[in-house]
């Protein structure tokens, strides 16, 4: 019943808030003090039900939609601690509702859906690195779809292009940059350690996703390379992180969906 309770709650919350920060864009500036009240209850409620499932399955079962969960609340974290950066609040509503259909999924999936895991410490490590990547790397994705939005209307010259609340280009680039830079290096680490500690990579079962990851890996590192050696940036860079963020949705989500719930 309490899980329950939190899991509307949270839903409730994120969607208000998506609301408030959607009007908020072409309204006045009272509703942020609302909308941040909305996003604090959504964030804690949110953990609340995360930590429930875990204490009930004993981090036995960590399929699809709990990852989902996971990963979404790490970006309604991230987002919302920027405050009202322009950038951000521009981010939230998407990010939002993203995190509400994941409550939603998750809530209607039962928790042992998919296979058992042996969560050793090692194990733990990698899951909580990947996961951390993963989302840095997804906001990144969201930044970069951002930047060919408001780079889109720079050049049009349209009426939005002139509004105070849109955010500056050069400042959405370079966080871009930036979370793209931290969310490969954490990549980096997750796969150091997976390869070094555990022994099932190039099994059956996990040879797609093996494969896939690392060249998702490959791919956002060589952005990050060419960046900073060769000054790429703007749409080409935007497009290289979309395609290899597809990848890596490919080589976890994929894997996860046909394990967790086609082979179930």
């Amino acid at each position: 019943m309490v899980f329950s309770t939190l899991t509307v709650i949270s839903i409730v919350a994120y969607i208000s808030g998506a609301v408030i920060l959607s009007q908020r864009m072409a309204g006045p500036n009272r509703m942020l003090r609302r909308s941040l009240g909305l996003s604090v209850i959504a964030l804690i409620t949110h953990f609340a039900v995360l930590a429930l499932q875990f204490t009930e399955n004993g981090l036995v079962y960590i399929n699809l939609f709990t990852t989902l969960a996971m990963i979404t609340w790490l970006l309604s974290l991230l987002n919302t601690l920027r405050g009202d950066h322009p950038a951000s609040l521009l981010l939230r509503p998407a990010i939002f509702s993203l995190a509400a259909v994941s409550l939603v999924a998750m809530a209607l999936v039962p928790a042992d859906v998919g296979r058992p895991v042996d969560m050793t410490p090692i194990f733990a490590l990698h899951i909580s690195l990947a996961l951390l990547a993963s989302a840095l790397l997804t906001l990144a994705a969201f930044y970069g779809v951002q930047l060919l939005y408001v780079n889109r209307l720079l050049k049009a010259r349209s009426a939005k292009a002139l509004s105070e609340r849109l955010p500056p280009l050069m400042s959405i680039e370079r966080y871009f940059f930036h979370l793209l830079t931290a969310g490969t290096i954490l990549l980096t680490l997750a796969i150091a350690v997976g390869f070094i500690y555990l022994d099932n990579w190039f099994a059956t079962g996990q040879l797609h996703k093996t494969i896939l990851s690392l060249l998702a890996w490959l791919s956002f590192g060589s952005i990050v390379i060419v960046h900073y050696w060769r000054g790429l940036r703007g749409r080409l860079a935007v497009y290289y992180t979309l395609g290899a963020s597809a990848l890596l949705i490919l080589g976890y989500f994929g894997s996860r969906f046909v394990r967790d719930i086609l082979l179930t």
